[in-house]
Formats: C-alpha cells, structure tokens, sequence
C-alpha cells in the first residue's frame, strides 16, 4: 500500500497532461451561421439527437417497456453511434 505522501507526486505528473489541452493549433470548431462552434458541441448536439431516435425507434419496435435500463440503453446506443458518424465524417475524435 503506498503511503499517503506519495500521492501529491502522482498529481503533479499527471498535471503537464491536463494542461495540453487542444496544443497551439486552437480548439478544433466548426464555421456555421457565420459563428464558431466547438467540435464537443456538434457532437454533444448529434448524441443529443441519436439519442431521441434510438428511444423512438425502441418503442415503435415495442421493446421500449420490456428492455432493461432503457436510458443506459439508449445513452450507450446513441453515443455509439454518434461516434461512428463522426469519425466517418470528420475522420478524428470529437
């Protein structure tokens, strides 16, 4: 078991990570309407639709009462799919 003075390191080698962020090239956006928009925001936005349509397709097939954990169902299901279309379309990660 470490002890618990070693952990402030971990922290601190862990930190140069969570400074990176986007590097010098910028945060990746998208020019829409004449306005900049962040890349997490378009995919949170496709999810966000996913996500209506997986729960709507669910119920149409009549399975929308008899599968268990339909949100988690619907969240994963969703976001599965959203990731797919993105790399598809733009080829990296959100």
């Amino acid at each position: 078991m470490p002890r618990p003075s070693s952990r402030p390191h971990l922290l601190l080698a862990a930190l140069p990570c969570l400074l990176a962020g986007c590097g010098t090239a910028g945060a990746p956006s998208h020019v829409l309407f004449g306005a900049y928009f962040p890349s997490w925001l378009l995919f949170a936005l496709l999810w966000a639709l996913l996500a209506a349509g997986v729960r709507v397709t669910m119920v149409l097939a009549g399975g929308g009462t008899h599968w268990p954990w339909p949100l988690a169902l619907c969240t994963a299901a969703s976001f599965l799919l959203a990731l797919g279309l993105w790399l598809l379309t733009t080829g990296g990660l959100p």
